[in-house]
């Protein structure tokens, strides 16, 4: 509850701000070519964390094919979008593994730990190389946001300790692909809006709604971008428009995961029966 209202709140602030026309513009990125182009990326993305979960389960003793971890992370990242605090699909992922690996409980945690903090660690290490190249108060946020690359950096080595070195590097190209794969999906919101292609609004608005706060990066992507959008010479108008595209391209990209949710709850009675 307190999730959903801190994004209530954060969006309030953004419409007092920025305007309310601008978060409701947003929706005007909806279309065939655009939910197309969600799908398309959202499965780039998805794939590319499949591989990645895959080889960090493995890692920690739990055998997993492609095609199921390909599920799971479809499941997840549907629920992290429409459940509070945007780790809600990741904590279901590592409680479903529990008694499986080498050290229960354990193994799955630091699989699921090693897979969302290495993308993390990437999109804040992204932000805080762009914020460094403005001036103040871009830097106050370009020192935070490499703090924040720095701790998750740490936690994810250590999530991976033990792993082989090839694979670790296979883990790190998949969380680059996966950023790159939302990245685009950011800058398609903005050309389906047709305003300025601005990479910066999408890792602003991207590294702010990995942020777990709020319901699906609702709040804090919107305000992050409009607030940021004076020091960075955009139009914050424009900014804010298009992190509510993104917000909804980006749950449109992980419908397959409620598919999969779906399939799964109809298999439980002839299971069980």
């Amino acid at each position: 509850m307190l999730a959903v209202i801190a994004s209530v709140v954060l969006l309030v602030i953004t419409a007092r701000l920025i305007g309310a026309q601008a978060l409701t513009a947003g929706f005007t990125a909806l279309g065939p070519v655009s939910v197309l182009a969600a799908a398309v990326l959202g499965f780039a993305a998805t794939g590319a964390q499949a591989l990645r979960w895959h080889l960090l389960a493995a890692a920690g003793g739990i055998r997993l094919g492609l095609g199921r971890a390909l599920a799971d992370c479809y499941a997840s990242s549907f629920a992290n979008m429409v459940l509070p605090g945007g780790l809600a699909g990741d904590a279901v992922r590592a409680a479903v593994y529990r008694d499986r690996g080498r050290r229960r409980w354990l193994s799955p945690l630091l699989a699921v730990g090693a897979e969302r903090l290495s993308a993390t660690t990437l999109l804040f290490a992204a932000a805080a190389v762009i914020l460094s190249l403005h001036t103040s108060p871009a830097l106050i946020a370009a020192a935070a946001a490499a703090t924040v690359s720095f701790g998750c950096a740490i936690a994810a080595v250590v999530c991976m300790r033990g792993m082989g070195t090839r694979r670790q590097l296979v883990v790190w190209a998949t969380s680059a692909l996966s950023v790159a794969a939302l990245v685009a999906l950011f800058l398609v919101a903005m050309r389906a809006l047709g305003g300025r292609i601005e990479p910066i609004v999408a890792i602003i608005g991207l590294a702010a709604m990995s942020l777990p706060v709020g319901v699906g990066g609702w709040g804090p992507r919107e305000l992050s971008v409009g607030l940021l959008a004076g020091p960075l010479a955009l139009h914050a108008e424009s900014a804010v428009s298009a992190a509510t595209a993104y917000g909804l391209l980006a749950t449109a990209s992980t419908l397959p995961g409620l598919a999969v949710l779906l399939w799964h709850w109809l298999r439980q009675p002839r299971q069980q029966g």
